[in-house]
C-alpha cells in the first residue's frame, strides 16, 4: 500500500544527506545500528550531517550503500522511522553495493521517493524490480551491475514497466527510446504479468 504524499520542506531536500554506508551493516532492525547507540554519524563522505532535532534527522536523504545488505528491505520503514523527522520526505534513498536479491512493499510507503540507486546487487527479476512501479514520483532508477541489467533488452524492458522513470543507470531516457518501448495495449499486458494485478 502506498502512503499519501506529504510535502516536503524545501530545506529537508538541500540538507546534507544521511550517511551510513560503509558501516558493515547486515540489518537495518534500528537496534543493531551503531548509530543509535553512539550518536555518531559518518560525516567524511559529504563534509558534514544533516541538522538533528528531537534525535531525529532534518533531511530527505539517505545513504546505504557499501553495507551488506541482503534479502529484502524489511525494516527499513522502522529505521527511517527512527532516524528521519519528517519519515515520509525520504526522496533519496542509496543502496548500491550491497547484496539485496529482493525489495520489499515496504518501499512503497515513501510516496516521495524520486531517486533510487540499487546499482552493484544481486537483483535478477524483473518482476522485483516491477514493484516500485507503484512509487508515484520515481524518476531517477539504477540498476546497472545488478544479474538482471545482463538481459538482451534490459533497458527497454524496464522502462516499459516503469514508465515514469527519466532517468535510468545515469543516462537519460530520450524521446526516441520511448517511441521504441511496445504499443500501449502490450505495455499493459507486459505490467499486469509482472506485477501479478491490473493497472
Amino acid at each position: 500500500m502506498t502512503t499519501k504524499s506529504k510535502k516536503v520542506p524545501f530545506s529537508y531536500k538541500k540538507a546534507k544527506p544521511l550517511d551510513l554506508s560503509f558501516e558493515d551493516l547486515e540489518s537495518l532492525e534500528p537496534n543493531t545500528l551503531r548509530v543509535f547507540s553512539t550518536g555518531f554519524v559518518s560525516s567524511y563522505r559529504m563534509l558534514g550531517v544533516p541538522s538533528k532535532r528531537d534525535g531525529r534527522y532534518k533531511t530527505a536523504s539517505l545513504l546505504l550503500s557499501h553495507n551488506r545488505l541482503t534479502g529484502g528491505l524489511d525494516d527499513i520503514r522502522l529505521l527511517v522511522d527512527k532516524l528521519f523527522r519528517q519519515p515520509d520526505a525520504l526522496c533519496w534513498l542509496d543502496l548500491s553495493h550491497n547484496r539485496l536479491t529482493d525489495l520489499s512493499d515496504t518501499l512503497l510507503g515513501f510516496p516521495n521517493l524520486c531517486t533510487l540507486y540499487l546499482h552493484h546487487n544481486r537483483l535478477s527479476s524483473l518482476c522485483v524490480v516491477a514493484r516500485i512501479n507503484r512509487l508515484p514520483r520515481l524518476r531517477s532508477l539504477t540498476l546497472q551491475n545488478n544479474p538482471v541489467a545482463v538481459y538482451r533488452g534490459y533497458r527497454t524492458a524496464v522502462l516499459t514497466v516503469l514508465r515514469r522513470i527519466t532517468r535510468l543507470d545515469f543516462v537519460i531516457v530520450t524521446n526516441g527510446e520511448r517511441r521504441l518501448l511496445p504499443p500501449i495495449h502490450l505495455q499493459s499486458f507486459i505490467k499486469n504479468v509482472l506485477l501479478g494485478h491490473k493497472s
